[in-house]
Parts: structure tokens; C-alpha cells; sequence
């Protein structure tokens, strides 16, 4: 969270705590990269900027607006979600997770995304890249795709007493982390947060001659 504080990178949706914005994000998110997302997003929010805008908009315009993001199908499932949210939910998106994953398109990460980034709930967002820093750091031994590993959830979820009412920035700070320096190849562990902790900074440091210290039983 020290390193998050002064590292964490800037996007739109990380401005806003709307649910329905952070929504929109997280669909878009998906399989995609930020920078990608980034322009579109903006452009998306500026025409559809509530869900009832989007709820009356054809599915072909929908994916004409997200089109460069490939994954076409995002689109039908965007104008399912809002569509379930004027007729079900009267636009207000629900405070309970359990209320959330009855929504069209939204999983267990993109709840906690809504929960954390808009309420302020402690709950983490494990995707692949989260998944990696954890299974490095401890050598979790997770099956593929690690993020929908159970074990990695509840190991996340046992941090949240931890962070405080910070989840926000602990989660961010993960997925940043993820993608400037424990990335998938070639991660920088000489400049990691975590190096001094992580088993596989540990050994990886140790290997060059940068560092020695006993791993974790």
C-alpha cells in the first residue's frame, strides 16, 4: 500500500466512485488492456452516461462504441446489465455481493470491483494478474486459471482485516504491481515492494547474486 500510494496509475474510472461507471470499466476490463480501454471509456461514458441511455440503445450501436476492443460480445451483455438494472433495480446497483452476482455479466471480480470502488467495502479483486503476485510471493500452488482458484480468493480474503478500510488502494496496488513489475515474463524483482518477502523475488535475486536470505518454511 506504501508503494501503491505513490505508484498506482491513472485512469478515468479510478476518478469516479458511480457504480454504474465502475461497472462499464470493469466489463470493458475484461481480457483488455487499460490502456486499450482508456479512450473508449471515456467516449462510452460521454454518450451513455447513466443506464438508462444505454438500456435504450441498439446493440449495434452499443458495439460500434466498443468495437476496437474486440470481444463483440460485450456488447450484448452490456445492454442486457443495464437493461436488468432499470427494470430490476431501478438504475440503484445493490450494496450486497450476493444481490450483484445476480447481474448480467458480473462474477465474483467484478462484484468485489463494484463493492470495493464504489462502496468502500473491504473485498478483493483476484484476475490472473493478482492471482501471480500471490502465488510468487507465497508460493501458492494454485490450479489454471489461478484466479478462479478458490484458494487464492479466501488467501486474499484473510488479508482484508489487515488493510483497514484501504482495500482500494491494496487492490490497486496489486494489479499495478502486476502489470509494471511482477509481470507474467522477466519481472523486475530488484525493484519490487515485495522482493524482500517474496519466494520468488527470494530466489530469483539469490540466483544473480543480489540478495541471500533463507525462504519460508
Amino acid at each position: 500500500m506504501k508503494w501503491a500510494d505513490r505508484n498506482v496509475r491513472d485512469f478515468p474510472w479510478r476518478r469516479t466512485k458511480d457504480p454504474y461507471n465502475i461497472l462499464v470499466a470493469e466489463v470493458m476490463l475484461q481480457r483488455t488492456k487499460a490502456e486499450q480501454v482508456a479512450p473508449v471509456y471515456v467516449r462510452f461514458i460521454s454518450k451513455y452516461p447513466d443506464f438508462n441511455s444505454l438500456s435504450e440503445a441498439p446493440v449495434t450501436e452499443i458495439r460500434d462504441s466498443i468495437t476496437s476492443l474486440g470481444l463483440e460480445k460485450r456488447a450484448i451483455g452490456l445492454k442486457k446489465l443495464a437493461e436488468q438494472m432499470v427494470k430490476q433495480y431501478h438504475c440503484r446497483v445493490p450494496r450486497a455481493k450476493d444481490e450483484l452476482l445476480k447481474l448480467h455479466w458480473v462474477g465474483n471480480y467484478i462484484a468485489n470491483a463494484v463493492l470495493c470502488y464504489s462502496f468502500g467495502i473491504d473485498a478483493p479483486t483476484v484476475d490472473a494478474n493478482f492471482a501471480r503476485v500471490f502465488e510468487r510471493v507465497f508460493s501458492l500452488k494454485l490450479n489454471s486459471p489461478a484466479q478462479k482458484d478458490k484458494r487464492v480468493w479466501t488467501f486474499a480474503e484473510s488479508m482484508m482485516p489487515y488493510v483497514r478500510g484501504r482495500c482500494r488502494i491494496f487492490n490497486l496496488g496489486i494489479l499495478d504491481l502486476a502489470s509494471e513489475i511482477c509481470t507474467p515474463k522477466k519481472p523486475s524483482c530488484a525493484v519490487c515492494p515485495l522482493n524482500m518477502i517474496c519466494d520468488y523475488g527470494v530466489s530469483i535475486l539469490a540466483g544473480v547474486g543480489l540478495f541471500s536470505r533463507k525462504k519460508r518454511s
